[in-house]
């Protein structure tokens, strides 16, 4: 009885060991999938590094390419702007305050830096001297001519016309000119010297 019993655990066992030898592997796991990668967009902030110029009196900046698109901002000339991207006649492009817009082609040139034309500018007027304009004497007009050099810098002056007849009252307004200080005007990207005109009432 005994070695019935036995027997029969031996085959149990020899059939529980075939049927895992003989069991089909576990399917192998599914490869990762992994995204495809996507071109990057240019970002707003790469630019060609190429400058433009306002060259028209205005320009408009546009929010898309087109004539009818909403208005960004006025444009003036002289301002600078960075090329970001190009359309059949439009420029995107970058101003210094970061804002990103539209600018028509026609109306802007490359930066060559040349200075845009600008008329002259009195940064440091005459200083007038107010205690001696009001004491006793001659009274009237005295116009004093000041050459100015293309650094703004008064070089030379001589008196035009004296109405008061005094020559102290010329000296004092010569003084007060040469104490000017100019931004020069700039033509055809250099800046130039000028003639400035001041007049003198005693």
């Amino acid at each position: 009885m005994k070695r019935a019993l036995a027997a029969a655990a031996a085959a149990a066992f020899a059939a529980g060991l075939f049927g895992c030898a003989s069991a089909p592997p576990p399917p192998a796991p599914a490869p990762e999938r992994v995204p495809a990668e996507t071109p990057e967009k240019p970002s707003d902030t790469t630019s060609t590094g190429a400058v433009y110029v306002v060259a028209a009196k205005t320009a408009n900046l546009r929010k898309s390419p087109a004539a009818s698109s909403a208005a960004l901002g006025r444009l003036k000339k002289g301002d600078r702007m960075t090329f970001l991207d190009e359309k059949v006649g439009w420029l995107r492009v970058k101003l210094a305050n970061a804002q990103i817009g539209w600018v028509r082609r026609d109306l802007v040139k490359k930066d060559d830096g040349c200075l845009a034309d600008r008329r002259e500018l009195l940064l440091l007027p005459p200083m007038l001297h107010m205690s001696e304009a009001g004491a006793p004497g001659a009274r009237g007009k005295v116009v004093v001519e000041a050459d100015v050099d293309e650094r703004g810098d008064v070089k030379a002056v001589r008196v035009v016309t004296n109405e008061t007849g005094s020559p102290e009252r010329a000296e004092m307004a010569k003084s007060e000119v040469l104490g000017v200080k100019f931004q020069p005007p700039v033509k055809k990207c250099r800046a130039t010297g000028f003639t400035y005109v001041y007049t003198r009432t005693f």
